[in-house]
C-alpha cells in the first residue's frame, strides 16, 4: 500500500509586520531629525533709556474733551426766524448764532416807548404849570411817577428783545446744530411735546484736553504738573504728531467706587488743529528723569525660579538661561542689571516649554 504523502505547508514573508516595523522606523527617525533641528525663535534686545530721559510711572487711556463746552438754548420759548452757524462754524465770543420770533415782543416794546415819550412831555407841562402854582405838588409827583414806570417797562422789554437773540458765551466752533429754523426751541419742556431744548453745541478746540481713568493704588504715583506723553490714536501713522507733550493739570478730588479709579486730565503743551473731542488717546505720566543709562524688560521675557530671576538669551546657537537682577518697575517693564545692551534675548512663545541647551535659529 502506498503511503500517503504529507501536506507541504509554505511560508509566507510577514509582510504586514514589516510594513509595520518600517513605517516605525522612518517615525523614529523623523522624531530624531525633527529633534535634532534647531528650533526657530525671534530675537530681541532689551530696552536702554538713556541719563536724562523721564521714567515712566503710570499709563492711562481716555479721550479728548474741551474744557470749555455748552449746549446751548434759548432763555425763552421761540420760534427760530434765523440761524447763522453750521457745524464746523467758527464763531467768537458775543456772536449772534439764532434769533427768534419777536414781533409782537417789539410791537409792545414800540407801544411803551410811545406812552412814554407822551409822559415825558406831560411831565414837561406839569413842571411848567407847578412852577406857575397853577399845579398841585401830588398832581407833579404822579406824572414822574408815570414816566418813572414806564422806563421801567421799557428797560424790561429790551431785555425780554434781547432774550430772543442767541449769543456765543466764547469763542470756539460749533460742533453740533441741533435745530432749524421754524422749529420751536424751549430753555425745558415748557415749549410742549414739539418743542427742541437746545440750539447748537459750542465747544473750545484752543482747551481740549484728555480725560482718562487712573486706579487708585497708581494715583498716590502722580501730582499735578508732572510731564505727560499723550499719543492720539487718530495721529498712530504720524511720525511728526505720534507723541504730544502734555502735563497733569488736575486730579479730580472724587473717586469711582465701582470702578476703583479717580478722573485726571492731562493738558496739552503741543497744538495739533486735526484733534477733535471724543478722539481716544494714550497718555503716559513722566516721573524724574533717570540719572543713568537703564535697561528695561518686558515682563514675558522674565523668568522666575525659586530665589532666581532668569531670562532666556541666545549663546552659540543654543538657549541658555541668564541670571540678571530686577533693581525696579515701571509701567514699561521691568529694570534689570546683568545684561548687556546688545544681548541676544530670546523671544519664546507662551505654549512652548523650551528646554535649556536646545538649539536655536534665528527667526527671519
Amino acid at each position: 500500500m502506498t503511503p500517503t504523502p504529507k501536506p507541504v505547508i509554505k511560508k509566507r514573508l510577514p509582510w504586514g509586520w514589516i510594513v509595520l516595523g518600517a513605517l516605525g522606523v522612518v517615525a523614529v527617525g523623523v522624531t530624531a531629525v525633527q529633534r535634532m533641528a534647531p528650533l526657530s525663535l525671534a530675537l530681541a534686545s532689551p530696552a536702554v533709556y538713556k541719563a536724562g530721559e523721564r521714567n515712566p510711572v503710570v499709563t492711562a487711556s481716555g479721550y479728548l474733551v474741551a474744557r470749555h463746552r455748552a449746549t446751548l438754548s434759548a432763555k425763552v420759548p421761540g420760534r427760530v426766524v434765523w440761524l447763522g452757524v453750521e457745524e464746523g462754524s467758527r464763531v467768537s465770543r458775543g456772536q449772534v448764532l439764532a434769533r427768534l420770533e419777536d414781533g409782537d415782543l417789539r410791537a409792545t416794546r414800540d407801544q411803551t416807548a410811545a406812552n412814554l415819550a407822551q409822559a415825558e412831555l406831560d411831565l414837561h407841562r406839569g413842571e411848567a404849570l407847578a412852577k406857575d402854582g397853577i399845579l398841585d405838588r401830588a398832581s407833579l409827583d404822579r406824572l414822574r411817577s408815570t414816566v418813572t414806570g414806564l422806563k421801567a417797562q421799557l428797560r424790561f422789554q429790551d431785555a425780554n428783545l434781547e432774550n430772543m437773540v442767541l449769543r456765543a458765551p466764547f469763542t470756539g466752533t460749533v460742533t453740533q446744530k441741533l435745530s432749524e429754523v421754524g422749529e420751536t426751541v424751549s430753555p425745558g419742556s415748557a415749549g410742549g411735546a414739539n418743542a427742541i431744548n437746545a440750539v447748537a453745541v459750542l465747544a473750545d478746540f484752543d482747551s481740549l484736553e484728555v480725560e482718562v481713568e487712573v486706579t487708585e493704588t497708581g494715583i498716590t504715583k502722580l501730582r499735578k504738573g508732572m510731564p505727560v506723553e499723550i499719543r492720539v490714536d487718530a495721529l498712530e501713522n504720524d511720525p511728526k504728531g505720534r507723541v504730544l507733550q502734555g502735563e497733569l493739570r488736575e486730579i479730580y478730588p472724587t473717586s469711582n467706587r465701582q470702578k476703583a479709579v479717580v478722573i485726571v486730565r492731562v493738558a496739552f503743551l503741543q497744538r495739533d488743529r486735526r484733534l477733535l473731542p471724543d478722539m481716544g488717546a494714550k497718555v503716559t505720566f513722566l516721573g524724574d528723569p533717570y540719572p543713568q543709562d537703564v535697561m528695561v524688560l518686558g515682563r514675558e521675557q522674565v523668568v522666575r525660579r525659586k530665589d532666581e530671576t532668569l531670562v532666556w538669551v541666545l549663546r552659540d546657537g543654543r538657549a541658555v538661561l541668564k541670571a540678571v537682577k530686577v533693581v525696579a518697575e515701571n509701567p514699561v517693564g521691568l529694570e534689570v542689571e546683568g545684561l548687556e545692551p546688545w544681548t541676544r534675548l530670546l523671544v519664546i512663545p507662551a505654549d512652548l516649554k523650551l528646554q535649556e541647551g536646545t538649539r536655536v535659529k534665528e527667526r527671519g
